[in-house]
């Protein structure tokens, strides 16, 4: 997934849990819950959102670095790219 897709599908997942969201007026490098009225239940809906739009799990560990545009990107990124090089396996 290239990174202009991978942006629009984060914004998405935020929009739907912050439909006030300014897209162009949100800083990269800042906290979301810095810029949009996010609380905990809200960013908890936000990644389990991602995760279901990119089809990949986010260990509640990690739940951290998806707290900005850039660090939603520089985690996910990397994430997306290996899910498309190798789909998962299913075992019975």
């Amino acid at each position: 997934m290239a990174q202009v897709e991978l942006e629009a599908q984060i914004l998405d997942a935020l929009r739907e849990i912050a439909p006030e969201l300014d897209a162009k007026s949100l800083d990269p490098s800042r906290s979301f819950r810095d810029q949009v009225e996010l609380d905990s239940v809200d960013f908890l809906s936000f990644v389990l959102n991602l995760e279901r739009r990119l089809g990949l799990h986010v260990p509640e560990v990690d739940y951290p670095k998806l707290s900005s545009l850039g660090g939603c990107i520089a985690y996910l990124a990397p994430r997306v790219s290996s899910e498309d090089a190798a789909p998962p396996m299913h075992t019975s």
